[in-house]
């Protein structure tokens, strides 16, 4: 019996990868605060490992990636093999605050990643600044907790009648 799986095009191939990831799986981050900790700037984000998921779901065996060190930045090459071709795209990272190495890498990773058109989405959502709880220690604020819900705002944002 043939095998009915159809395989597909390229075109096919960059249309799931750059499918917008499930809003469950987008997680917020803090940016910035307000002085007075009342209020942060959040991000979108997903985490890496959706990003290698959705690697592997789409390319199957197909993928690869590479990392070196640039001076302070790592750099992250994501090659894909299409019609039996590596392609390659990169971008780069310098250390993050929290686990500089680990962040680095998954960040460049990510970067590299956009490129291809996974997480291209995030970038369209606009920046919101979401009412927060946050501890005060030497006139410094570090947050605790939103006390909305960021989506709310991002709705807000988008909406002709707020």
């Amino acid at each position: 019996m043939a095998n009915s799986s159809k395989v597909k095009s390229v075109q096919d191939l960059m249309f799931d990868l750059s499918k917008d990831f499930d809003r469950k799986d987008i997680k917020w981050r803090t940016q910035r605060m307000k002085k007075d900790g009342t209020s942060a700037l959040v991000l979108a984000y997903v985490d890496v490992r959706k990003y290698h998921d959705r690697l592997n779901i789409v390319m199957g065996e197909n993928w690869q990636c590479n990392h070196i060190s640039y001076g302070a930045k790592t750099i992250c090459s994501i090659g894909l093999k299409f019609n039996n071709e590596w392609i390659w795209r990169s971008d780069g990272a310098g250390d993050t605050q929290i686990e500089s190495d680990k962040g680095a890498i998954s960040d460049s990773f990510k970067r590299a990643s956009v490129l291809w058109g996974l997480g291209r989405g995030l970038y369209d959502l606009p920046s919101v600044w979401v009412n927060c709880e946050s501890k005060m220690v030497n006139g410094k604020a570090y947050f605790k907790k939103y006390l909305q819900d960021p989506w709310d705002k991002v709705r807000q944002a988008n909406s002709d009648f707020s």
